[in-house]
């Protein structure tokens, strides 16, 4: 599996320190959506089996991190060796249990998927990334906040944010801008902080594994200085909650296909 700022943080032996003075979009998106499912994965950190879409996603996710390391070198694009990468991760990520339905199918799927971006992507070959899997922080101290820390899977030149998702079925464009903005105003905010100036755009590029595959990419502006404001205000909730260790469940129609619902039902 790709490290990721996540997987670290969990690693930590003093898990609260580290939550308390750090602040990711994934850990803020978890946080808002329950609580009490936080407590379990970043505090208690229990560990459960990966999921196939979470399997999935972290393959194709590889895949592009190639793909995208190889324009920047300007090494010339071969798909034979991509799908020999991404059945060679594939493999090597299968050696714990995963949840499975249908293994064939959801590899065959990813792989379409992957293979129709490279044909449907509106990146050139050539086009050269301006950042590639790069870790960025920001200190928010200034705002009273935790260091805003993530990655950021893709910079194109002119400093517009790409971020990709697989997904088993095609999303609402408006509902995914909605769903997103913390994240992507997340990314916004590290790479002023990093660069000292302001992104062009930023972008959701969905790579949807339906029988027919199909590529919707959601394009849009820079962050407003609300959707900052939002986002500061979002992380002072999430700070004042762990201060008051305030993990309290949030009963939804997510709670069937929680992995913590055993333990949230005895949660009390």
């Amino acid at each position: 599996m790709i490290a990721t700022v996540e997987t670290i943080a969990q690693a930590r032996p003093d898990p609260l320190h580290y939550l308390k003075s750090t602040i990711s979009a994934s850990r803020l998106g978890l946080w808002s959506a329950c609580r009490l499912k936080f407590f379990f994965r970043y505090v208690q950190q229990i560990k459960k089996p990966v999921t196939a879409s979470l399997h999935a996603g972290s393959t194709a996710h590889a895949v592009l991190q190639q793909w995208n390391l190889s324009r920047w070198r300007g090494a010339v694009f071969q798909v034979e060796l991509f799908k020999a990468f991404f059945e060679k991760q594939w493999k090597e990520q299968t050696g714990k249990y995963i949840r499975w339905d249908d293994e064939p199918s959801d590899q065959n799927s990813t792989w379409a998927a992957l293979e129709h971006y490279f044909t449907e992507t509106p990146i050139k070959q050539n086009e050269r990334p301006e950042a590639v899997e790069v870790m960025a922080e920001a200190d928010l101290s200034h705002h009273g906040l935790p260091k805003l820390i993530g990655v950021l899977d893709l910079v194109r030149l002119g400093g517009l944010i790409v971020d990709f998702k697989l997904t088993g079925k095609s999303p609402d464009q408006e509902r995914a801008a909605h769903q997103y903005e913390a994240q992507l105003t997340s990314y916004s905010v590290l790479y002023r902080d990093a660069t000292g100036k302001r992104e062009s755009g930023l972008e959701l590029h969905h790579l949807v594994r339906t029988k027919t595959p199909k590529l919707i990419i959601t394009s849009l502006p820079p962050a407003t200085d609300k959707q900052h404001t939002r986002l500061f205000r979002m992380i002072e909730s999430y700070q004042s909650g762990l201060e008051h260790e305030d993990f309290v469940p949030s009963p939804s129609f997510a709670c069937a296909g929680c992995e913590f619902f055993n333990e949230c039902k005895r949660w009390s």
